[in-house]
């Protein structure tokens, strides 16, 4: 098997590896077992293509707006300043901070990256999340950093002298693009939709069942509150991210 998948990558590929050992005189049940073989590799390869495109797509909604924060901190330490020299603060937080943004999306890219039959396992934000205790099941780039790492950076910005008129960073927002909000948005509502035709069908089925009729209520008050969000706010997986707070904890930067 290990020699076959390096001669095919589709049916095409297949037939014409099964035909060249045929006339290289491999018997009818040689062809036969090779024949399964190659069919059964195709299926765990088309298997695995799709698992790897999920699991980038999945990523890149939390690489997105991390590489668009990295920007504005790049676009912020360009910016015109009386005093740049090592001991200015607003420098020092913002280089801090750009410091957390490059490991983190590092962090993030190593695990989009899926190798094909590599014994490393490709996992999903939320299942990363579940593995390595981040909160909020990992839904925003700024669960997976550390809380005392957040704190000492926020820190640093608190530090920065007032300026009037000064516009403050404000580092670890938890917003996204307006295109990726829209698109989350949207899927959003879908799913809490359904899930409230569910419930107000078994809530017909089942009267006496009185807890539908309040879990009906909470995904109403949801759906509402979806309709409100900003351009740019976080989007949570499901609607119950809107109905409770964050926690902010996590146990192992390095993990």
């Amino acid at each position: 098997m290990k020699e076959l998948k390096y001669h095919i990558s589709n049916k095409a590929h297949l037939e014409t590896y099964l035909a060249a050992e045929y006339r290289k005189g491999a018997s009818e049940e040689t062809l036969k077992y090779l024949r399964r073989e190659g069919m059964d590799y195709l299926a765990k390869r088309k298997s695995e293509n799709a698992r790897r495109k999920q699991v980038e797509r999945m990523w890149d909604e939390h690489i997105l707006p991390l590489q668009a924060e990295k920007k504005r901190i790049v676009a912020s330490l360009a910016y015109p300043t009386h005093n740049r020299n090592n001991s200015d603060p607003r420098q020092l937080a913002l280089k801090a901070y750009l410091k957390v943004i490059d490991t983190l999306l590092g962090k993030m890219r190593r695990e989009a990256t899926c190798v094909p039959f590599d014994d490393r396992p490709t996992m999903t934000p939320i299942e990363y999340a579940k593995a390595k205790n981040v909160p909020n099941n990992g839904e925003h780039w700024t669960d997976f950093v550390p809380t005392h790492i957040k704190q000492r950076v926020c820190q640093m910005f608190d530090d920065i002298p007032y300026t009037p008129k000064a516009r403050r960073k404000i580092p670890f927002e938890r917003v996204v693009g307006i295109e990726l909000h829209e698109l989350q948005k949207e899927r959003l509502i879908r799913r809490t939709e359904k899930e409230l035709v569910r419930c107000k069908q078994d809530a017909l089925l089942n009267p006496s069942d009185e807890k539908l009729p309040e879990r009906i209520q909470k995904i109403e008050d949801a759906l509402a509150k979806i309709e409100k969000l900003e351009p740019n706010e976080f989007v949570p997986t499901t609607w119950q991210g809107l109905l409770s707070g964050n926690k902010d904890i996590i146990k192992d930067w390095d993990a």
